[in-house]
């Protein structure tokens, strides 16, 4: 999957959320995993984009565990980011590995992606 993302510098950025209240149906923003968010929250201040909301540390959200960032673009569009820390691989086992020690470097492998389809809902 390929994202392209398009700036246009001489036009007025259109802040779409102003006013607005998250969860406020309609609210939309982008997602995406990262690794190694320490230093993406370094070079994004650098370029002049400071996270608006860092939750610093790894929250729990019961089988799963990471560290969420957001940032604004130019037209006020939240982008969130997500450093996965712990993800139920196995449930049935209790197989949640530590994903803060994998290296940076590295993807998750494939078929652990694929034994994530075995405890999903329907």
């Amino acid at each position: 999957m390929e994202i392209e993302l398009v700036q246009c510098p001489e036009r007025k950025p259109n802040k779409i959320f102003e006013g607005r209240y998250w969860g406020d149906l309609g609210f939309i923003h982008l997602c995406f995993d990262v690794i190694d968010m320490a230093t993406l929250k370094n070079q994004a201040a650098a370029a002049g984009f400071p996270f608006t909301i860092d939750s610093a540390d790894s929250f729990s959200m019961g089988q799963a565990a990471g560290r969420f960032a957001y940032l604004e673009d130019p037209d006020g569009t939240y982008i969130e980011l997500v450093e996965t820390h712990k993800v139920p691989i196995l449930k049935k086992i209790g197989w949640f590995p530590d994903l803060t020690k994998r290296k940076v470097q590295k993807p998750l492998p494939n078929w652990m992606i694929g034994c994530m389809a075995w405890s999903k809902v329907k």
